[in-house]
């Protein structure tokens, strides 16, 4: 067996310390170089349906003259209100027609006023035709945008649905002028 002197003793445990350095050196670097790769990703997705409406006719009295009487507007009469709504074929809306019992003539001197009386029909169905239509009763309500009669997987992502306005005023002796008054929908 060869003789170790002190010196050398000390010289190989100094190497050793360093050979321990390095070998931890190498396995933090390599266990820090492997995170570096490592991915996160954070994926948030908010969908939010869409929903557009479009006024395709006006609803139109006409032009009418005092002591007039009663004119009226039944569902599929040309002077009708239409709506086309597109939305999200899953989509349900809520439909809610508001109007003020009166029509107002727009001179502030004047007070007199237009009884009218509005109703609501939809048709879900994807097509303009009031013929299918269904009347809304009490003019609000909770509807599907369209009515299902395909497989899922031959449905458009986005369907149309008509609402139509219709209804009646009572032209009394009136002064000329325009009245009015404010529709939501």
């Amino acid at each position: 067996m060869p003789v170790v002197t002190p010196v050398q003793l000390q010289l190989q445990l100094v190497m050793t310390k360093y050979a321990i350095h390095i070998a931890t050196v190498l396995v933090l670097s390599l266990g820090v170089h492997s995170n570096i790769f490592a991915q996160f990703i954070n994926l948030q997705i908010r969908v939010e349906p869409e929903l557009s409406a479009t006024v395709e006719q006006d609803l139109s009295f006409g032009t009418l003259v005092s002591n007039y009487g009663r004119s009226e507007i039944q569902l599929g009469d040309v002077n009708m209100g239409v709506f086309n709504i597109r939305a999200f074929y899953t989509q349900n809306l809520y439909i809610d027609l508001e109007y003020p019992d009166v029509l107002i003539n727009e001179d502030p001197e004047n007070n007199d006023q237009i009884p009218i009386e509005l109703f609501m029909a939809y048709n879900n169905r994807g097509n303009n035709n009031p013929a299918n239509a269904n009347v809304l009763s009490g003019n609000n309500g909770l509807i599907s945008i369209h009515e299902s009669t395909e497989a899922d997987f031959d449905r458009k992502i986005w369907e149309e649905m008509y609402l139509y306005v219709y209804g009646s005023i009572d032209v009394g002796n009136i002064a000329n002028g325009v009245y009015s008054g404010d529709i939501v929908l």
